[in-house]
């Protein structure tokens, strides 16, 4: 199969560091196409990454270019208006998180992407982490074996912290984009007042990599229970009946990261440990506990891990699930199910605040 052709929709900072630079690494794909309404800095881009051709935006690119798939690197506020066009040209996408703003516009891209029966693949670039794959595949085995009794318990801990973890920023000239045309940031659900709309926002860009690995960790949907007024803890419920929090309060980690997620069963425990976003070559830490059983003894075990960073391993499982057809592990049906957490955690919050 000749390699994939692929088109990159901006070029700011996220899009070259964690995206441009990890697919231009990857043998089975060539970047043919860059879409960039900052004329100078998508030229020094193109320039650097060998790119051939440049275009202002991404209607000139899907009707000029002869693409594969496109990954497409925005604010989110703008999916809304540029994820259809790239969807109903029949290529297969990849955007960063979250899919959108309103959990009703995530559920229409995702009909949509089905619809044409490609695939759509929202950048939780944490699914790929090899950690979190090993850990999710033990959590899984266990609740199929029994073999550890019943999960009772999930508990993610993300305080903030250093996410940007040292790395190096791309290029840029220092222009100004112009009007994006035709396209308008979406907003907040209606119901929400500015205060509320806020702090959903801010939920939605920070916390939904949260949202989204804890249902992949528990292996099933969930919904919010309750949300304390000062955003320290989320709590919520999997459809099966276990009980998982969310804890997000700030402890001044300016100068590191502290991700770390447990899931309890009866007779075991599946810790991990994730490294900051923009950490190269960590594949994060998993530890697993087994009470033993009968003549057994209890042990912990350790696997080693590859030191991938999981923003390249995103990248090569797209490129891969393009090429074979496979299911992405990061669909976007999920991530509208993010959306739905993000506006319940956003209505129980509004619960607890005061008149």
């Amino acid at each position: 199969m000749s390699k994939i052709r692929l088109g990159l929709v901006g070029a700011g900072g996220m899009g070259q560091t964690a995206h441009l630079q990890n697919f231009a690494t990857i043998p089975e794909c060539e970047i043919v196409a860059l879409a960039e309404g900052r004329a100078r800095t998508a030229e020094l881009v193109a320039r650097r990454w060998g790119i051939p051709r440049v275009y202002p935006d991404h209607r000139a690119m899907l009707e000029d270019c002869r693409l594969d798939a496109v990954v497409a690197i925005m604010d989110y506020h703008l999916h809304a208006s540029v994820v259809p066009d790239i969807l109903n040209a029949g290529l297969p996408l990849m955007t960063e998180k979250p899919i959108a703003v309103r959990p009703e516009t995530g559920r229409r891209l995702a009909e949509l992407a089905e619809q044409k029966g490609i695939p759509y693949m929202v950048g939780y670039m944490k699914r790929s982490l090899p950690a979190a794959v090993e850990a999710a595949a033990r959590v899984r085995r266990w609740r199929e074996s029994g073999e550890a009794g019943p999960m009772n318990y999930l508990r993610a801990t993300m305080p903030p912290g250093d996410w940007v973890f040292g790395i190096q920023w791309g290029l840029s000239a220092g222009d100004t984009p112009p009007p994006y045309e035709g396209v308008v940031p979406e907003t907040p659900p209606d119901w929400m007042d500015a205060g509320l709309a806020g702090r959903y926002d801010a939920f939605v860009n920070y916390y939904i990599h949260q949202v989204n690995l804890i249902r992949y960790l528990a292996g099933e949907d969930y919904h919010v229970t309750y949300a304390d007024r000062n955003g320290a803890v989320m709590i919520g419920e999997t459809e099966s009946g276990v009980t998982l929090t969310l804890e997000m309060k700030g402890r001044g980690l300016r100068n590191s990261w502290e991700e770390f997620y447990l899931v309890s069963f009866e007779n075991g425990r599946v810790d991990l440990s994730v490294p900051a976003p923009m950490a190269q070559q960590n594949g994060g830490d998993v530890r697993i506990y087994f009470g033993g059983s009968g003549d057994e003894l209890p042990r912990w075990e350790r696997p080693i891990m590859p030191p991938v960073w999981s923003m390249l391993a995103q990248a090569r499982h797209f490129i891969q699930c393009v090429r074979d057809g496979s299911a992405v592990r990061s669909p976007a049906s999920e991530a509208a199910k993010d959306l739905e957490v993000a506006e319940q955690y956003v209505r129980a919050l509004s619960r607890t605040l005061p008149e």
